[in-house]
């Protein structure tokens, strides 16, 4: 069959070289999780590229085209969420021992130097942020007490909440990758960076906004529940 316009476009014949035949495989659970493992590289770069344009849209103090396209790169780590949820459906974790003798010791999603990008990409708004704050002489605190229809500072509540919103995402798939090691090599195994999940659980408890979310506790200071 002759190759289409689209499959050149895409240079599919070249991107679908680098799956396994399917006699090759191991197992079919192996098709899923190469196939998942290649589709996230793909959505890293996308969620990459949306960062970089966040970074260029504050500093131009475009406010809400930056919400916009933070909102866009957080439903993408929803996607990728989903793509954990299916592997713990799909992977049966015998066959998945099977995979991991064949990855070879250290490979794993956090040697992703995309992963990596997307977190030092993310963490990269946080002073354009606090910037936009010293601007307007405001504190995250001091927004956050605001109503919404009694402040003009909608755009900085919106970003607030934008941030807010990919942070929640991303910390939820972090969330469904630690279960999906779970359910595949169990909590106790050691993991191919050699240490057990205990590893995986201490980096994940990590905020990429961390004082955004610190600043909510301010709220409650002086709570007291009712008797």
């Amino acid at each position: 069959m002759a190759e289409t316009a689209y499959e050149r476009y895409l240079s599919a014949d070249k991107m679908l070289s680098f799956q396994k035949k399917e006699e090759d495989l191991i197992c079919d659970g192996e098709r899923d999780f190469q196939g998942v493992q290649q589709e996230a590289e793909f959505i890293w770069t996308r969620i990459n590229l949306m960062l970089k344009r966040t970074n260029e849209k504050l500093q131009a103090s475009n406010v809400w085209e930056a919400v916009d396209l933070l909102g866009q790169a957080a439903n993408l780590w929803g996607g990728l969420t989903q793509k954990s949820q299916e592997l713990l459906m799909r992977l049966w974790p015998n066959d998945f021992l099977k995979i991991r003798k064949m990855i070879g010791e250290g490979a794993s999603t956090a040697d992703s130097p995309r992963y990596h990008e997307s977190e030092r990409l993310a963490r990269s708004l946080w002073p354009l942020f606090e910037n936009r704050l010293a601007k307007y002489s405001l504190t995250i605190p001091k927004l956050l007490q605001e109503e919404p229809d009694d402040t003009g500072h909608h755009d900085m509540q919106a970003l607030l909440k934008a941030m807010m919103w990919y942070d929640y995402r991303v910390q939820e798939f972090a969330i469904a990758h630690l279960y999906l090691v779970f359910g595949v090599i169990g909590d106790r195994t050691a993991g191919l960076k050699g240490g057990t999940t205990d590893f995986l659980i201490n980096r994940y408890n990590s905020y990429l906004f961390p004082k955004l979310w610190d600043s909510i506790n301010s709220l409650y200071v002086d709570f007291k529940p009712s008797q």
